[in-house]
């Protein structure tokens, strides 16, 4: 289940009932199942789309998307959501966390690496071929 949910971190429509659906169980089963892990699926979900952004961010090949571009592409429908969300998780704005962590926001055919944070990124190819595949552009 948690795989499916970092598989399908772009879908703004990710929601418990689909989990439920797709894992054929109830959803106060799919409440059950994450609250051993410590979370709820909502909470797991913003978790993992924020690592995501957080990656993103990072990561000079996206250096040229707009912070609502990359909102959009892990699944936040409103920018101002993911706004509210990234500056509550980690205290600062996606803007700043850019500039801290991608000095100069090199341009995409830069081969220079951005500092990572001790944080996962949460992208991995099941992300990145799911991007391709959906026709969202990526930087290369």
């Amino acid at each position: 289940m948690l795989m499916h949910v970092r598989e399908h971190l772009a879908d703004p429509r990710l929601q418990v009932g689909q989990l439920a659906r797709r894992h054929h169980v109830s959803v106060s089963h799919v409440y059950t199942l994450f609250e051993r892990i410590g979370t709820t699926p909502g909470a797991y979900v913003r978790e993992q789309r924020l690592l995501a952004a957080q990656g993103m961010l990072s990561d000079p090949r996206y250096a040229r998307l707009s912070t609502s571009d990359i909102a959009a592409a892990v699944g936040f429908a409103e920018p101002r959501t993911f706004l509210r969300a990234f500056r509550r998780q980690y205290a600062t704005t996606p803007g700043s966390w850019r500039r801290a962590h991608c000095p100069g926001s090199a341009p995409a055919s830069s081969r220079k690496k951005c500092r990572r944070s001790q944080l996962a990124t949460g992208l991995n190819a099941s992300t990145e071929r799911r991007r391709q595949f959906t026709g969202r552009k990526t930087i290369q």
